[in-house]
This record gives C-alpha cells, structure tokens and sequence, in this order.
C-alpha cells in the first residue's frame, strides 16, 4: 500500500501552487479577523477537497484498472486515501497551531481547537471517502457539502444552546476522538466491501 500513498502524494505535489496559495488567503483572512481558529479549519477542507482530487486523477488515468491487476489486496487502494487524507488534515493541523502562535491565540486555546479540527477531519473523511466509492465523485462532493453545512449548523446550535464559547472545547474534546475512530472504524469496513464488489 505504501506504493498507492507515495503515488498519491505524487499527484498531490502538482497542486502544491494552487493549496498553498489558498492556505495563504486563508492566512492572511485569519491574520485580519485576529483568529487562527478558522485557518485550522482548513485542516477539515483538504481532508475532504484532497483525497478527492486523487480519487478523479485516477478515475480519469484509469489506474483502478491497472491497480486492481497489481499484487495488492483489492481494498488497499480504497484504504490508502484514509492515510492521505489523514495526513494532510494532520499536516494542516500542526499548519494552524503555527498561523495561531503568529497570531497570538491563547495556547491552551489553539491546542484544543487544533484536536478538535483534527477530529471532525477524520469524522468527515470517514463519512466521505464510501459515498465517493460508492456515488462517484461529483455526487459525493454534492452529498458532503450538504452533509458540512448541516453538522456546522448542528454544532453552532449545540454550542450556542450549551452556553458555549468558541475557546470552550473540553467537553467535545472527550467525545470527538472517540466519535472519529468509531466513524473510521465503520468507514474502512464499508468502503471495504464496496471495493470488494466494484467492477473495474
């Protein structure tokens, strides 16, 4: 699987002008409004936008094919956009916890919005990545902004009805890492069996 996640990167390092561009207008909207909180969102973003992009290079080069006739278990391609995805939003995580000490964010405060970014990435790649095999990627991508819009929206309302501040964290922090390796652990054994099925 090692091979997939190098090529991955591969495809990944021709866009590297286009996200470090947006990672900078992300900066530079977060330097303004005096807040690293929102360019640790970005982590959540590439998660999802990244493995994506790879998904459509190989569907378009029609490398499931040749992938599905290497000496590889059928699911290794399918399970190595979890480790890209994965690493990117750790990538952009440690990223956030920078742009927050240039800033001037409170540390104890970045450091839990960093996990916090950290775990809703891996909670939404794990949601993604079986709609993507399974509808393909332009529906997946309609079905996974429906899906962020609504779970941002749910969790504005939790907050807001909890008497929540944006730096208050603990509580969802005791939770989210647990929810993110449950949705994970679900995600990996469908996408599993969706691969197990498809026809190349």
């Amino acid at each position: 699987m090692k091979c997939l996640i190098i090529k991955d990167f591969l495809i990944l390092r021709g866009q590297l002008k286009t996200l470090l561009l947006v990672a900078a207008i992300w900066f530079v909207i977060s330097f303004i409004n005096g807040s690293g909180l929102f360019f640790m969102a970005l982590s959540v973003v590439f998660s999802m936008l990244l493995p994506m992009n790879t998904i459509t290079s190989d569907e378009k080069s029609g490398f499931e094919r040749f992938a599905a006739a290497m000496p590889l278990p059928r699911g290794a391609l399918a399970l190595s956009r979890y480790v890209v995805g994965a690493a990117c939003s750790a990538v952009m995580s440690l990223a956030g916890i920078a742009a927050a000490v240039i800033i001037g964010d409170d540390p104890r405060e970045t450091l839990i919005s960093a996990a916090l970014c950290f775990c809703s990435a891996l909670c939404m790649l794990g949601v993604m990545l079986p709609l993507a095999y399974r509808l393909g990627v332009e529906k997946a991508r309609i079905a996974m902004t429906v899906a962020f819009v609504v779970l941002f929206l749910a969790a504005a309302l939790a907050a807001s009805e909890l008497g929540m501040e944006p730096g208050e964290g603990g509580a969802a922090l005791a939770v989210l890492p647990l929810a993110a390796i449950v949705i994970l652990a679900a995600s990996m054994s469908v996408s599993l069996r969706i691969y197990a099925k498809k026809e190349f």
